[in-house]
């Protein structure tokens, strides 16, 4: 009868251990799908919106220009000023009401964003 009883509660403790286990998984398969579900629904409300422009006088075809990726009231810019000689890439953050370091391309290339830009669905 001892013996019967001693293997009920192994058998209790060995079904506890493998069901704490997948709880665990399980708790790890969620936060990884939460993860990417977030991801996703950044990339879905992201909005671009460009402009180009020469950003010196005397060069043509409007070869630089201005970037931004908003999510929201969070986004980030990237520019690219072509000269005769070199071509330069900056990247900035951005957030609404916080930037007063934008020039006039970049301010547009927000505003753009922000008012009529493309989004993930429209690309």
């Amino acid at each position: 009868m001892n013996e019967i009883i001693l293997f009920s509660i192994g058998a209790l403790i060995v079904v506890n251990i493998i069901l704490l286990v997948i709880v665990i998984i399980l708790r790890t398969n969620i936060k990884r799908i939460e993860e990417r579900q977030k991801g996703e629904l950044i990339l879905s409300s992201l909005s671009i919106g460009g402009t180009r422009y020469d950003a010196f006088q005397g060069m043509s075809g409007k070869l630089s220009f201005s970037l931004a990726f908003m999510a929201g009231d969070k986004g980030i810019i990237l520019t690219s000023i072509h000269t005769r000689d070199q071509s330069y890439l900056y990247l900035k953050p951005y957030m609404v009401g916080g930037n007063d370091n934008l020039t006039k391309e970049e301010k547009k290339a927000v505003e753009i964003a922000l008012k009529e830009g493309y989004t993930i669905k429209d690309i």
